[in-house]
């Protein structure tokens, strides 16, 4: 344990108006906190010098194994600005070797001026915020600037330890979950051989409510979710697929024993497009189809959680809901609309998974407004006309996005491991007036 005490005189001269505002800002510019900070980095430097080479002045250097060299300045810049940073190079007499131990003790690498404190808070920010206006914020908040191309190397460079992050935590759970969900998305690329990245996602709900995301991908096949499914440890062997009916995305994810509830809005939407394809009926009656699935089944939902403890009524209205919509394929098919019919008797099945689930005692969601609304995220963030990605780049994001959207508990985490939080502990300030 070390104790360092340190005195500052403060004067102030006040003349004329003023208010708490100009006050505020007139401290601030003094930079107290700057100028605390290198007093007290002063001092360490030199009990670390004297714990290894003795009194400055002293004749007993034949003791010590270090001796004294010159001074070396870094300047490091941090979320109180640049700091101008003066440490005692130590030699070692046994080895030759010239080190600056203050640099060490204080965690500063090499070649690096920009520490993590400060490349943390412009990842933060560029979470929300373009990077200009990232590089904007830091000098008016912060004091601090860099440039745009060092904002989004720290991006990449914590995007990528992020998903280390979240697979590990996945990898890590012991709470298998009965559903996930899956969407996908296109983004302007940078990339010189394609016009669009195309994002997939993946995410489930515990029991408990905690959202968690199981894979983000640019770029990359449906194959590639699924592995990072299967290696998450968070879903089940049966695990239901609730999403829209891509049939890529189907195909590959609600396999083997998974099940497969498409989502009632996507059902409804796909079906108005299909008929308006098929180029056979006015747009009112294709309205009024639209119309009589929606009533068949939203009244099918009603019933499922009103009859929840009955089960010959659960199957009685899960089979006539599927009946009903095979009714209007066989409709469709006689009034030549065979797209939409096709699609419709293709999915009636589907349409109903939630309700076979409910009635076999577990719960499940009938849409996927989840993932809906974590697409959202995705586009108030990337999906300007002006912004073009890289696939390193737009992954990255995506993934400090994503866990902050889906889970702050583990975006918390993530920040207090890469700053190291918890060594804060071992310092202890007591200030005395």
């Amino acid at each position: 344990m070390s104790d360092i005490s340190t005195t500052l005189n403060i004067n102030v001269s006040l003349n004329g108006e003023l208010n708490l505002g100009n006050l505020v800002e007139a401290v601030i510019d003094c930079d107290l906190v700057k100028l605390v900070i290198l007093r007290i980095i002063d001092e360490l430097d030199e009990m670390i010098t004297f714990s290894l080479c003795g009194e400055k002045y002293k004749h007993d250097k034949e003791n010590y194994q270090f001796e004294r060299r010159e001074k070396r300045n870094r300047k490091i810049f941090t979320k109180v600005g640049e700091l101008n940073i003066c440490g005692r190079r130590i030699r070692d007499k046994e080895t030759g070797e010239i080190f600056v131990p203050l640099f060490d003790v204080l965690g500063i690498e090499k070649h690096k001026n920009y520490q993590v404190d400060i490349n943390w808070a412009a990842v933060d920010i560029a979470t929300k915020s373009t990077y200009r206006d990232t590089i904007y914020i830091l000098k008016n908040f912060l004091k601090e600037t860099m440039s745009p191309a060092t904002v989004c190397r720290n991006v990449k460079d914590l995007g990528k330890k992020m998903k280390e992050f979240v697979m590990r935590k996945n990898k890590e759970n012991e709470d298998e979950s009965d559903y996930f969900l899956a969407d996908g998305t296109m983004s302007h690329s940078q990339e010189k051989n394609l016009n669009k990245n195309n994002i997939k996602i993946a995410m489930t709900k515990k029991d408990h409510g905690e959202n968690v995301l199981l894979s983000c991908s640019v770029n990359k096949s449906w194959e590639d979710v699924n592995k990072d499914i299967d290696n998450s440890n968070m879903i089940k062997s049966d695990a239901v697929l609730i999403s829209d009916a891509e049939p890529g995305l189907i195909n590959t994810l609600a396999c083997d024993d998974r099940g497969f509830q498409l989502d009632f809005i996507h059902f409804q939407r796909d079906i108005g497009t299909k008929l308006w394809k098929d180029d056979q009926l006015s747009l009112d009656e294709r309205k009024e189809i639209v119309k009589d699935v929606k009533k068949i089944i939203y009244k099918m939902k009603h019933q499922i959680y009103k009859y929840e403890d009955k089960e010959d009524l659960l199957k009685k209205s899960i089979n006539d809901c599927v009946d009903k919509l095979k009714k209007i394929s066989d409709d469709l098919i006689d009034l030549e609309c065979l797209h939409t019919a096709k699609f419709i008797k293709k999915y009636s099945n589907n349409i109903v998974t939630f309700a076979i689930v409910k009635s076999e005692g577990k719960e499940i969601p009938w849409n996927s407004n989840l993932i809906e609304r974590l697409m959202g995220e995705i586009m108030k963030r990337c999906k300007h006309k002006w912004m073009r990605w890289t696939t390193e780049g737009q992954e990255a994001i995506l993934y400090l996005i994503l866990t902050r959207y889906t889970n702050p508990k583990h975006y918390e985490e993530f920040k207090n491991e890469i700053l190291q939080t918890k060594n804060k502990q071992n310092i202890e300030i007591k200030i005395t007036t």
